[in-house]
């Protein structure tokens, strides 16, 4: 056998909570007798199953107020106006109604019968205790009406949300698919294009093999130092397209500026980044920056830092080398450097120093959210 309940069991006690006027209204019946009895508790009966239909049947939540505020009015009215404040109940269940015009409707109809008592003063029907029913009479005028404004307030704030992380979800694919790309053209640029010398050679040696032993020889080393090479950019390529930690490449950079003989000098303020795909790509920078330096300056001293501040990730790699014209040069890293950071909508810049070395700073935003068509970024040299 099913067991009976007040309210459902997934509105917990708040509904028993909101009765507590509702019995202390019942203590005015004490010491009434005859139909200023038995009347108004009836209408309080009904005024109770009213309230308990809108947790059992929510669609009827408008219904059910427009008859609890007539019966409410009944008993202002022609009993006690003691029970005003059993309005209040009314104003709560719209509330839950989520047609505008229907919570329009109950407000205007439940501040009507503060309208007409107020009429029924005026001339003299009837004289009404305003200092004990004023509270009421403010809170029915004033709360739904800022509930409503906040309402739709809180909407606009809702549907905000889903634009910014929709527009988030474009800018994740958006640097998906520039990566993407990024890939297809290392692969075109370089295993494609040492496939296809491969196989121009395979062909050679094939010819020469019993015309020119020595050259066939020859061209089968080049097929050698070709695979070789081939295999090393393969393994570079898949190696970009692991995760990599920006705190492990930070302790990894340091490792390797100490085998070439130089000094590295850290300064590091960084907190967890939720975007991997950033961090990788930050990570990424990173290592092509310490790259360069090991690779063209020179260098005897390296200094690396990364702060993490306002939203925003600074990185500098400063070394006190020498470059040249590394900065017009595009097969040295900086090329791609200025890509990857283009791709987070950030900013990076290179300069050379007056005493020499070179000095990249890149600004990298954490969050995505809130951009707009104004935002921009630099990508200097």
């Amino acid at each position: 056998m099913k067991k009976f309940r007040l309210f459902p069991e997934e509105d917990g006690y708040i509904p028993h909570l909101w009765l507590a006027y509702y019995y202390f209204t019942l203590l005015y019946l004490i010491g009434e007798q005859g139909f200023r009895f038995w009347i108004p508790l009836l209408v309080m009966v009904v005024i109770f199953f009213c309230y308990r239909e809108i947790y059992w049947r929510p669609e009827r939540t408008f219904s059910s107020a427009i008859v609890l505020t007539i019966l409410v009015a009944y008993l202002i009215f022609f009993i006690e106006q003691d029970f005003f404040y059993l309005l209040l109940y009314a104003i709560n269940m719209l509330y839950a109604v989520k047609s505008p015009a229907k919570f329009w409707t109950g407000y205007l109809i439940v501040n009507a019968v503060t309208g007409i008592m107020l009429l029924t003063d005026i001339y003299g029907i009837h004289d009404w205790t305003w200092g004990y029913i004023s509270p009421g009479i403010l809170i029915s005028l004033i709360t739904p009406a800022v509930w409503k404004v906040q309402e739709k307030w809180y909407r606009k704030w809702e549907a905000v949300n889903e634009e910014l992380a929709d527009t988030k979800k474009q800018v994740e694919e958006l640097i998906k698919e520039r990566e993407r790309d990024r890939i297809a053209r290392d692969l075109h640029d370089t295993v494609g294009q040492t496939l296809s010398t491969i196989s121009v050679k395979s062909d050679i040696s094939k010819k020469l093999l019993y015309k020119n032993q020595e050259r066939a020889e020859q061209e089968l080393d080049d097929i050698q130092q070709l695979s070789r090479s081939l295999l090393q950019e393969m393994r570079e390529i898949v190696s970009d397209l692991r995760f990599v930690s920006l705190q492990e490449e930070v302790e990894a950079a340091q490792l390797r500026l100490k085998e070439a003989g130089i000094a590295p000098e850290l300064e590091q303020q960084i907190s967890s980044i939720e975007d991997s795909s950033k961090e990788t790509m930050i990570a990424y920078i990173l290592k092509e920056a310490v790259t360069n330096v090991i690779r063209h300056s020179n260098a005897t001293v390296c200094k690396i830092r990364v702060i993490q501040s306002n939203n925003y990730l600074h990185l500098q790699v400063e070394d006190n080398g020498g470059y040249d014209n590394m900065l017009s040069q595009d097969g040295n890293g900086l090329d791609g450097i200025r890509k990857r950071v283009s791709l987070m909508k950030g900013e990076a810049h290179f300069h050379k120093r007056i005493n020499g070395g070179l000095h990249l700073i890149v600004k990298v935003p954490m969050q995505t959210e809130g951009g707009n068509s104004n935002d921009s970024f630099a990508v200097g040299g």
